[in-house]
């Protein structure tokens, strides 16, 4: 996988907080509701929503688009994670979901197998 393009993403949102910040620091300046830094307020607006629509796009065209789950590999996933234990803190209570989270932990086996086993 080649990671060029979000990193490229990365370096778009870092200017687009340099703009921010930019933008924050000239709306301060303005004095007597004559603001004389509306020109470099509007540059960076305009340069930031420019830069992150561009980014966005190229996002989604090289890395996005054909992006396919694989349902089995996401099952196991979700089902061999221990995380999943806080979902039964309303039937085994929060002590017995550390107690299985231990257990999952140190042998290795999924939450449904320590649950089933425990009763």
């Amino acid at each position: 996988v080649n990671p060029v393009v979000p990193e490229v993403v990365n370096q778009v949102c870092f200017k687009v907080i340099g703009n921010d910040t930019c933008v924050t620091m000239a709306a301060e300046a303005g004095q007597l509701q004559l603001n004389v830094m509306e020109p470099v307020i509007g540059q960076a607006m305009f340069e930031s929503t420019h830069i992150l629509t561009n980014a966005c796009y190229n996002l989604l065209e090289k890395c996005v688009n054909g992006i396919t789950a694989n349902k089995e590999v996401c099952e196991a996933y979700v089902f061999n994670s221990i995380g999943i234990v806080t979902y039964l803190n309303p039937f085994i209570g929060h002590h017995n979901g550390d107690i299985v989270g231990k257990i999952c932990a140190e042998t290795g086996k999924s939450v449904r197998e320590v649950v089933l086993e425990r009763g």
